[in-house]
């Protein structure tokens, strides 16, 4: 083969794999761009489709940001949980379990976290600042309900919200963590591995690290130790493709009592509650009772 024909190959090969560079760092910026800025939906369900009355409210996170949420007072009821929704969702998405509660004697609280929702802010950081909103709901139910005690459920990020925040502020009495995960870093690569393959996973986290995200502060894993004397619920699908069973049983393994853990079989991401309703509702009202009610 002649040297000019050499040349040509090398010509064509080094166009592909400029084309190949430039696609997976498009990809790799849009994903980390998804992560830190949620597509937001119109929130159009509201507590009154579960019959239930309530107020909208407005109130500041511990950093400033205004957050907007629904009050839902049970007025035979002493204690409140605090509903937390995940990355990508909004408060109309837990809508089902704040109903569970409600009937069963809980005033709750839901809420969109930052850049979700009806909420302020445009940046998403898994876990990291959503901290500030769980604490200015806390402050909030504090001052308008004064409940006896607070609980929190929360659902992946708010799970993890959940856990980190309750590590810190005593006034969670009970934390309830559906599909939480442990690792901030790892639930990114869980999440893109079907988009892109391990060894260029990297980019995403560079991107993220560009746009301001912290990996490594507020993990669950810092703080999951401090709960205790309060009490922890970690409910975790084996069939999770996001979160595994090996962040439930780290989280668990590292919590003080009193701890439970429950791995239900075939669930997906937050999907226990679908894949075991009444046993799902049976374990979240017989922990709340007993750790909010004392029963």
């Amino acid at each position: 083969m002649k040297v000019g024909n050499y040349l040509e190959i090398l010509k064509k090969g080094g166009v592909v794999l400029i084309w190949v560079v430039i696609i997976i760092t498009v990809i790799s910026l849009f994903q980390s761009y998804s992560i830190v800025h949620p597509l937001r939906r119109p929130v159009t369900l509201t507590p009154s489709y579960y019959g239930m009355d309530y107020e909208s409210v407005v109130f500041n996170s511990s950093d400033g940001l205004r957050l907007k949420g629904w009050l839902i007072l049970n007025n035979e009821s002493r204690s409140m949980v605090i509903v937390s929704h995940g990355h990508g969702a909004d408060k109309g998405d837990v809508l089902d379990v704040a109903g569970v509660l409600y009937r069963n004697g809980y005033s709750t609280f839901l809420f969109d976290f930052r850049a979700h929702g009806e909420s302020e802010g445009d940046f998403a950081s898994l876990g990291w600042l959503e901290t500030n909103d769980l604490e200015g709901a806390i402050e909030f139910v504090k001052d308008r309900a004064n409940p006896d005690n607070i609980g929190v459920i929360g659902f992946s990020m708010g799970g993890t919200v959940a856990i980190t925040t309750a590590g810190q502020r005593d006034e969670i009495k009970a934390v309830v963590a559906d599909s939480a995960f442990a690792d901030r870093s790892k639930l990114i690569d869980m999440a893109v591995k079907y988009v892109l393959p391990s060894p260029l996973d990297f980019l995403i986290h560079f991107f993220l690290r560009i746009q301001g995200m912290d990996m490594v502060e507020n993990l669950p894993l810092e703080h999951v130790d401090a709960i205790s004397p309060n009490a922890l619920l970690i409910i975790q699908g084996d069939k999770d493709h996001l979160v595994e069973v090996e962040d439930a049983m780290s989280l668990y393994d590292k919590a003080k009592e009193p701890k439970e853990l429950w791995l239900v079989p075939g669930a997906p991401h937050v999907g226990a509650q679908q894949a075991e309703k009444s046993e799902y509702e049976k374990r979240v009202l017989e922990f709340f009772d007993k750790y909010l009610k004392g029963g």
